[in-house]
């Protein structure tokens, strides 16, 4: 049987070293602890299974299922038992029910899974547990980049805070202005009063006749 794969644990030191865990700010610490016991808690999920549980969940199957032409009984279940060798109980029982309720698609509902098919579904019900772990780690990883820059940037600001600093932006700011020309209005562009009454002259009023006459209710008065 092969070698039944452990997804191993992940104390703090696994995801941010000692020496710099103390480092961090508390927030940050606070953070990775929390980090530590989510990916724990996963771990502690992905425990493989027993080769009992296996074969309980390859007889519960059998029960309901047809079998599968030309496969041999003694090599299904070997083959069931290395297929599962390092998935969870869990997982095992989910992928049962799965197939036993019909939602598992391009499966037929008649016949025995083969090793292959059932393993599959079951790792994919694995697959957000597997997700979250790695962005986790990810997360830890960064936690000291993370508290670096905060710590540039609350110098930073500090430093803009300083009354002696502000002083010397200004300066500099009142130097880089001083040989700079001002920036001037456009005129106005406007018609002088003889050309103003020429075009006033062109325009035509425009007579305001009353509709009133054109409507049902005058006409049937009329």
């Amino acid at each position: 049987m092969p070698k039944s794969k452990s997804w191993g644990s992940s104390p703090m030191s696994d995801l941010v070293p000692l020496d710099q865990f103390d480092r961090l700010p508390e927030k940050y610490r606070q953070r990775a602890r929390e980090i530590s016991a989510r990916v724990a808690a996963i771990d502690a999920m992905m425990k493989p299974s027993n080769p009992l549980f296996v074969g309980e969940t390859v007889v519960r199957m059998f029960r309901q299922f047809r079998e599968q032409p030309g496969v041999n009984n003694v090599d299904m279940a070997s083959e069931y038992r290395a297929a599962c060798a390092d998935l969870p109980e869990w997982a095992l029982s989910e992928a049962a029910n799965d197939f036993l309720a019909g939602r598992v698609d391009n499966h037929t509902g008649q016949f025995m899974p083969t090793c292959a098919e059932f393993a599959k579904r079951a790792r994919s019900i694995m697959l957000p547990f597997l997700s979250e772990r790695a962005a986790l780690r990810t997360e830890a990883s960064k936690l000291i980049e993370r508290a670096a820059d905060d710590h540039k940037r609350h110098l930073i600001d500090m430093e803009r805070q300083d009354p002696a600093v502000r002083k010397r932006v200004a300066a500099l700011a009142e130097a880089v202005n001083a040989g700079a020309s001002k920036r001037q209005g456009l005129p106005h562009l406007g018609l002088n009063e003889a050309e103003q009454k020429r075009i006033n002259a062109l325009k035509r009023p425009r007579q305001e006749v009353s509709k009133l006459e054109q409507t049902k209710i005058v006409k049937g008065r009329s």
